[in-house]
């Protein structure tokens, strides 16, 4: 999906409908609390794209991510393991000289082992 445009309206317009039927809610009243038309939510349930204040408004209204309507996934949710040196290594890019020499300063302190970085 990265770089490309979304094309998956048929999956998002079910999975606008399952929510919406999974709390009970009627057309009308999606439509009345995403400020659209019933007819305009017929549509979108039937596989019509949106607009992204469309998709913020119905994930709103429906109490469901935006990554879930859009993918049927909570992308929040997926597990991402970063190793402690991607961690650090993107911390320390985003560092200017003054700020790497407190941090190369604070682990000479921590780390008494360190005694060559002093050089």
């Amino acid at each position: 999906m990265e770089g490309k445009e979304y094309n998956d309206w048929r999956n998002f317009g079910i999975r606008v409908k399952n929510s919406r039927n999974s709390i009970g809610m009627t057309v009308e009243k999606l439509a009345e609390k995403s400020g659209r038309t019933e007819n305009f939510i017929f549509r979108i349930e039937g596989g019509q794209g949106c607009s992204i204040h469309t998709l913020y408004q119905l994930s709103k209204a429906l109490n469901k991510s935006s990554d879930y309507l859009l993918f049927g996934e909570d992308m929040k949710t997926k597990e991402v393991n970063y190793s402690d040196r991607e961690i650090i290594d993107n911390i320390l890019n985003q560092c200017d000289e003054k700020q790497l020499k407190i941090i190369k300063d604070v682990l000479i302190a921590i780390c008494p082992n360190f005694d060559d970085l002093k050089k």
